[in-house]
């Protein structure tokens, strides 16, 4: 149930914002830009209600989502970001099983926070998917911002909807750890820290092959 309700509480900003894309195309009267992001807003919700009462998905599974929600926030935002994702051959047709949308508040950070602030659109989110002998590893590498940049944007711009959506992974991963023998480990680093303008942002996410 802690979980459940975790997995629930970050998912009104995302709604808003999405409504209010929709409230745009509406008063730029852009009848097809309109049933195109409504389509995917609905997909998306449905993948989201459906996961919301699993305790576990497949690693595609979770992929698909991941894809879904990139792409109407590529919408969203007038294409200023593109994304690859990429996973080891040796994970094709395996029934390796995770927690659902465990991964997007991650994804989200790199859209919010990191690509969304550059300013020539030339924004890229990297997915990728590996496995070695008793781990999987999911990498979320972005080259937006950066952290210590972000912080200021967001200290800025007061007024919008700060996302607790980290905070609340936190304490998801903190549950999903005390519960398994396996413990999941989450490491946040500058994806190019030598690159003063955008360092971007990586995040590698590694879970037990096996959890429990």
């Amino acid at each position: 149930m802690e979980q459940l309700a975790i997995k629930v509480s970050d998912e009104p900003h995302f709604i808003f914002n999405s409504l209010n894309s929709i409230q745009q195309y509406v008063m730029d009267k852009d009848v097809a830009g309109a049933n195109k992001f409504i389509s995917g807003f609905s997909r998306l919700i449905r993948q989201t209600l459906d996961f919301s009462s699993k305790q576990k998905v497949g690693i595609q599974e979770e992929l698909d989502y991941l894809k879904n929600y990139l792409e109407l926030e590529k919408t969203r935002l007038e294409s200023a970001f593109d994304y690859s994702i990429e996973v080891d051959p040796l994970l094709a047709n395996t029934g390796y099983t995770i927690p659902p949308m465990i991964l997007q508040p991650f994804v989200e950070n790199s859209v919010r926070h990191g690509v969304r602030y550059r300013k020539d659109n030339s924004g890229h989110i990297r997915i990728r998917v590996t496995i070695d002998e008793n781990h999987i590893y999911f990498v979320i590498e972005d080259n937006g911002v950066g952290r210590s940049q972000s912080k200021n944007f967001k200290s800025s711009i007061p007024i919008e909807y700060q996302s607790k959506g980290m905070s609340l992974t936190a304490n998801r991963v903190e549950l999903l750890n005390n519960s398994s023998k396996q413990k999941m480990q989450v490491t946040i680093e500058d994806a190019f820290p030598d690159d003063k303008e955008y360092p971007g942002t990586r995040v590698i996410v590694s879970m037990p092959a096996y959890f429990d």
